[in-house]
């Protein structure tokens, strides 16, 4: 009997990835022997692990279903089943597979709690697993993952792939190298949702060569065939057709079958047409696909065919047909919600009934662009108005689905995916107002345009308040506080020794532990929840009632092809459209590269490309406002420039500073909250003027060889006569001094070193003196992530301190963003390498006008405009020296001790006066 058995079982071996109908055969006659055998429950068990092996290969779901139900009937109900060695191999095995048939279907969350409750076992045993524990682990790993890369979290699907690869290389279980392999391309996908698109080719590529040169092929054809398949739709997103189509017919010899991996190669193939303008061929591969995936998936409604439906809408939407396409899209709504069957275009899903928010959003990000399409046919405002209703369902889904994303990277990637739709919704409202003349269009515009600007840097600003009125205890904001600090310091020493699987091992676990902790918080503590994540942006009637006192505002968003200006001054709103070409981003780089290196032979080009570019982005917009201070939020490219050097005349120094008070934030709303939090008490100066003299032998590999900075004590000596002042100079300017006065000061002054990682922008520092701690002496971003600043100012005097990598939404990544992000009200920070000697004299001027209680935006113009009135040649009055500064947030001024001493005089004098003349009287 058990002879037999065992040939049922290899026969049945031998079909396993081939043919599910002929495993299924072997497999089932196999299962109804073991009731005659002794040894029967364990091959029972075994002969269902098999077929759940074969069913989730080949997508057989109700199968999937019916036999994980049995196997786990049979754990339950079986008296035998405590007898058994293997239980707990069975019992991982049941669990990993009912996550696994969630997974299929896309309920990611009750897939993920499958997973995470596993993955937890393992961790608590981590150096005693058999190689059957090993494997389990790492298939646990594997689809957490891919849940993750479905979400739209590729920095999580990443780092658990490169926890899976330190697994396998750790524990080198038998066929570690296939596994190492299958891991690695895989980490590909995630490589390509981040663009690397070379990184993963070569990883794909060498994939495919170890799997060609297996021995045996058998067991490495459906590896190659999901290698090739990543592979192609790499050359896709690259639009590299022909290569894409080389390798599909390459690759069409390993399919013998048609099944799930030969599907999609059809729908690759049909991405392929459609990219190379073979229109019906696409069509027919997306419809041949279409009917296979309805067959496999035994649900009424699944991601898998929206994407199908969305794939033919935008086929549809190049063939310059929007009405069909719109049908698709709605067909593709229509699987993302199960009780959703509305085939009206005007009407989308409920976000918080839906499959999964990210598709949603995705497909409705599309919908928007035919909607868009539709109106340039038919010219018929209902069109825009569908488009309209459709905007602010986007902006539904992505306020559910932010809190949803752990890392901050992972949502900075969600952002910058989902910009184009907020251009898109930006010009929807112009051509709505400009159709109408509604003024409602503006607010809307502000709406959207307030919607996608500082998402993250709010985010962390009302996490701070969240924090202090959300109810949460003490010791729990402590906890979290340190989890953090653990975070920061295990990143900042894995980034500088990044072969270090142990660092990377214990940071994975550390950042596990705190996105736990942090969503059991949210749950425990609703209000935190509902603070942290309010979604609300401020409107331009709160604007004029209160956040701009005597200024203008002009808002900016800047698309592929034109720049929308809003500009609100008392009641009045103004919209505008400018076109932005790519001729005018080059005159604005150009000219950014004029005022940024110092040649005075080039200031007659300074003159005329300053007013191309004024004329171009701000000429119209200044012509009905009559304020002459004024608060810019830029947008893109704009971010670059310091609009003080801009001209109003192509062959004179007349630079708009001369006439124009001007401040910046990165939004509205960010502006609100910084000028909403409680003020410092009292105003107190600290001020950091390092020396980069070598002390012994302690400097580390990692801290550059700065230069020493000449004029940088005269700095903070000088500034701290204002204030009661405090200047902290050579090797006492160490970054242990920062950290024990970061909260106790409320204006912070760096005269200092400074550099910018554009690549790794959470890398660029600020320098302090180097002690014997050992200790580098940097302050990273990253660091500021963990303070807590709540300076009403922050001034860099340091180089390009307000240069980085430009996110779209977000801004620049910059220094400056790292001390706004850690609570700075204000920031004064620099687009360049900035001048030491003159930088002396400008922040001493500025910080004389601070003590006068001027605002912050006037004390920096006027020291300025002090600055060029007496530089004494036309080299010293180039904007490379002044126009650098710039100064954002809360511009409010300060209430200097002198001022502070005159106003208490004020208050009672009148007092003293009626008391001399009660004495007198009575004396009298």
């Amino acid at each position: 009997m058990t002879n037999k058995i065992e040939t049922l079982n290899q026969k049945a071996m031998s079909f396993l990835y081939r043919d599910s109908d002929s495993t299924r055969f072997y497999l089932k006659r196999s299962y109804n022997l073991s009731n005659q055998d002794i040894n029967g429950l364990d091959n029972k068990l075994g002969v269902l692990s098999l077929l759940i092996n074969s069913d989730g290969f080949h997508f057989d779901l109700k199968n999937l279903k019916n036999d994980i139900n049995t196997m786990d009937s049979i754990m339950v109900y079986d008296p035998l089943i405590d007898s058994l060695v293997s239980k707990n191999d069975y019992l991982k095995f049941l669990n990993t597979n009912k996550g696994n048939y969630h997974f299929k279907l896309n309920n990611l969350p009750k897939a993920k709690g499958y997973f995470n409750e596993l993955l937890d076992v393992f961790y608590t045993n981590d150096d005693n697993l058999s190689a059957f524990d090993v494997q389990t682990k790492i298939n646990i790993q594997e689809y957490l993952a891919s849940i993750y890369r479905r979400e739209g979290k590729n920095n999580l699907a990443e780092e658990y792939y490169n926890r899976i690869i330190g697994d396998i290389e750790k524990y080198k279980i038998q066929g570690w190298k296939k596994n190492l392999v299958g891991t690695k391309y895989r980490l590909s996908q995630v490589l390509m949702a981040q663009k690397k698109y070379a990184e993963a080719k070569k990883i794909q590529l060498e994939s495919l060569d170890f799997y060609e040169k297996m021995e045996d092929q058998t067991r490495a054809i459906n590896s190659m065939k999901a290698v090739y398949q990543i592979l192609i739709k790499n050359y896709l997103e690259q639009d590299s057709v022909k290569a894409a189509l080389g390798y599909i017919n390459k690759s069409k010899k390993l399919y013998e079958v048609e099944g799930v991996l030969s599907n999609k190669l059809e729908i690759l193939k049909g991405d392929a047409f459609l990219k190379n303008g073979e229109y019906n061929a696409a069509e027919e591969s997306y419809n041949k696909a279409l009917v296979v995936v309805k067959k496999y998936i035994d649900a009424e409604k699944h991601p898998d065919i929206a994407d199908l439906y969305q794939k033919l809408a935008n086929l549809e939407v190049t063939k310059d047909n929007p009405s069909k396409a719109l049908e698709y899209y709605q067909e593709s709504l229509m699987q993302l919600a199960p009780d959703f069957t509305n085939k009206d275009i005007r009407v989308n899903p409920d976000p918080k009934k839906v499959l999964s928010k990210l598709e949603l959003v995705k497909v409705l990000k599309e919908k928007l662009k035919a909607l868009q399409l539709l109106f340039k046919k038919s010219n018929n405002t209902k069109d825009l108005e569908i488009a309209f209703t459709t905007s602010n369902d986007i902006i539904k889904t992505l306020d559910l689905l932010k809190p949803e994303f752990e890392s901050k990277v992972d949502k900075q990637f969600l952002i910058t995916e989902m910009y184009p739709a907020f251009h898109s919704m930006v010009e929807i409202a112009f051509d709505l107002y400009a159709t109408t003349n509604e003024l409602k269009y503006i607010d809307a515009a502000f709406y959207f345009s307030e919607k996608s600007k500082s998402v993250i840097l709010l985010e962390a600003t009302r996490s701070t308040q969240a924090s202090s009125f959300g109810g949460v205890p003490e010791e729990i904001i402590d906890k979290e506080q340190q989890f953090r600090a653990n975070i920061i310091h295990l990143e900042k020493k894995f980034f500088n020794q990044r072969s270090d699987i142990a660092v990377f091992d214990s940071l994975f676990q550390l950042k596990n532990k705190y996105y736990n902790f942090i969503s059991d918080m949210e749950q425990k503590y609703p209000k935190y929840y509902d603070l942290k994540y309010n979604a609300d942006v401020v409107n331009l009637e709160d604007i004029s009632t209160g956040l701009l006192q005597n200024k203008a505002l002009i808002s900016y968003v800047a698309t592929s092809t034109n720049l929308y200006v809003i500009t609100l001054e008392n009641q009045r709103k103004y919209f505008y459209k400018v076109p932005l070409e790519k001729k005018d981003r080059e005159t604005i780089t150009h000219f950014y590269s004029l005022l940024s290196n110092l040649n005075v032979k080039e200031l007659p080009d300074i003159y005329a490309e300053g007013y191309e570019v004024y004329k171009r982005i701000l000429m119209k917009p200044l012509e009905k406002i009559e304020s002459k201070e004024l608060l810019i939020i830029p947008d893109d490219i704009l971010t670059y420039l310091p609009f003080e050097a801009l001209t109003t005349s192509n062959n004179a120094a007349d630079y708009l500073i001369k006439e124009y008070q001007i401040s910046y934030t990165n939004s509205a709303t960010l502006l609100r909250e910084q000028q909403n939090t409680s003020k410092s008490e009292y105003n107190n100066l600290v001020a950091y003027a390092p020396s980069f003299e070598k002390i012994g032998n302690t400097i580390s590999q990692d801290r550059p060889n700065f230069g020493p900075l000449l004029y940088n004590v005269d700095e903070v000596t000088q500034i701290t006569n204002f204030f009661n002042g405090k200047a902290i100079i050579g090797n006492e300017a160490s970054l242990a001094s920062f950290s024990e006065n970061s909260e106790t000061y409320s204006m912070l002054h760096f005269a200092t070193h400074a550099a910018t990682n554009d690549e790794y922008p959470d890398y660029s520092y600020l320098a302090f003196a180097n002690d014997d701690s050992g200790e580098n002496g940097l302050l990273y971003v990253k660091d500021l992530y963990g303070y807590n600043i709540n300076a009403d100012l922050v001034a860099l005097s340091a180089c390009q301190t307000g240069l980085g990598k430009l996110e779209k939404g977000e801004g620049m990544l910059s220094l400056a963003r790292g001390f706004s992000y850690a609570g700075a009200k204000s920031l004064v920070n620099t687009l360049w390498k900035i001048n030491d000697q003159t930088t002396a004299d400008l922040m001493h001027d500025f910080y004389k006008n601070l003590n006068k209680s001027l605002p912050k935006d006037q004390a920096l113009r006027e020291a300025k405009l002090t600055y060029l009135k007496n530089a004494d040649d036309d080299l010293l009055m180039h904007p490379y020296y002044w126009s650098g500064f710039m100064i954002s947030g809360d511009t409010a001024p300060l209430e200097s001790s002198s001022s502070l001493l005159w106003w208490l005089l004020l208050l009672f004098i009148p007092i003293v006066l009626v008391v001399i003349k009660k004495i007198k009287s009575s004396n009298t």
